[in-house]
């Protein structure tokens, strides 16, 4: 990227334009800027509740001049100073944490020397029930996918999210089944189950969806306080000049497994192929021993008091596992991992530190190299 420009990642809760003085697009235009000859455009706000502290986060060339202001309804403006700046050896990200402590009506302006951007406007109101809180990051260590990094200690702590109006209504039970049929009769193999439910959004702008589908696309997934994976792109109606987002959401743990009819006993499989270690009330630094042969899989953990902050390493201290992350949920979140130790044929040992409260940790190591 140039060194005097900004760009702000699609990532981003807070939806920015692109003020580049070219024609109209998608890109450079605020929703309610846009125009259609034959659709009448509804002003649309970005909806926070009171208190809610949001992620905003951008990404600059080394030597960019870079302003964030707030301007509200009525003129006021005020600079925000950035919480965090990391510096890499192309770019800088600059991590801006806000908290929305007053009801009002504003726009951020994101300036460098060669770049502009207007964000859409902010609405801040009393909590509602008719919004969903959805949330989403990536567990990239470094990098800037999606244009954002993901690996900061303010994106960690404070993942993007956003409040929209919708419902998770439609239900539908969602799995797999293997039957044989032998002739005149026919036997269950195997199955399993999971349970898919739909969301339904408002009628939204084009650019806010796009963020929404996107949000789709990362590791983590959360509405409601609640761990989901989308397995393929949701649908889009269009509504006017808005359009409305309808996708099946899967929650991310299975409900049920019958497996006894191919062999695969899940309880006894933990002591040969498959080795769990639980620990249903971490704090501190503790670890967890490995056979040789074995590699982890799997992390599960929720929270259950504090703001506990998590790291899993093969050293003492390291993250070479799992890198920090705070862990804000009270249900159950997947962290899928590919971890081998170097010397496969030794046992080894997980070592696991969390900080500032406690959670329930759960990790799966399967044999890889009997």
């Amino acid at each position: 990227m140039e060194t005097l420009e900004i760009i702000v990642s699609k990532a981003n809760a807070v939806r920015f334009s692109h003020v580049d003085g070219n024609m109209a697009s998608f890109d450079n235009r605020l929703s309610f800027d846009e125009k259609f000859f034959n659709k009448t455009n509804p002003k649309f706000d970005q909806t926070w509740f009171k208190d809610d502290i949001i992620l905003v986060q951008l990404k600059a060339g080394l030597t960019a001049t870079v302003v964030l202001n707030k301007i509200v309804d009525g003129g006021s403006t005020s600079a925000i100073t950035a919480t965090a700046t990391t510096t890499y050896s192309t770019f800088k990200t600059y991590d801006y944490v806000i908290t929305l402590a007053s009801i009002e009506r504003f726009y951020f302006t994101a300036t460098s020397e060669s770049s502009s951007h207007t964000s859409e406007c902010q609405n801040v109101v009393s909590e509602d029930l008719e919004y969903l809180k959805i949330e989403w990051t990536n567990f990239d260590a470094v990098s800037n996918t999606f244009q954002f990094d993901y690996s900061t200690t303010a994106a960690i702590a404070n993942v993007n999210y956003m409040r929209i109006r919708g419902q998770m209504v439609t239900y539908k039970p969602a799995g797999e089944i293997t039957v044989y049929d032998n002739q005149n009769e026919i036997s269950k193999i195997k199955g399993n189950y999971y349970r898919d439910l739909v969301l339904d959004t408002e009628p939204i702008p084009r650019q806010i969806a796009e963020i929404l589908i996107i949000a789709t696309q990362h590791d983590t997934l959360i509405v409601n306080d609640v761990g989901y994976v989308a397995q393929e792109l949701s649908e889009v109606s269009d509504l006017g000049s808005f359009v409305q987002i309808q996708g099946t959401l899967r929650v991310v743990t299975s409900l049920g497994m019958n497996a006894d009819d191919v062999g695969y006993d899940c309880d006894s499989t933990t002591t040969s192929t498959v080795e769990n270690k639980i620990d249903e009330t971490a704090s501190g630094a503790d670890t967890f021993s490995v056979s040789a042969g074995y590699g982890v899989t799997q992390i599960i953990v929720k929270k259950l008091t504090g703001t506990p902050v998590l790291k899993v390493g093969s050293t003492v201290g390291g993250e070479q596992i799992l890198v920090s992350r705070t862990i804000t949920s009270t249900t159950a979140i997947i962290f899928n991992i590919r971890y081998i130790p170097s010397t496969p044929s030794a046992a080894w040992t997980i070592y696991y530190d969390v900080s500032g409260g406690t959670i329930e940790i759960f990790i799966q190591t399967i044999i890889y190299r009997p």
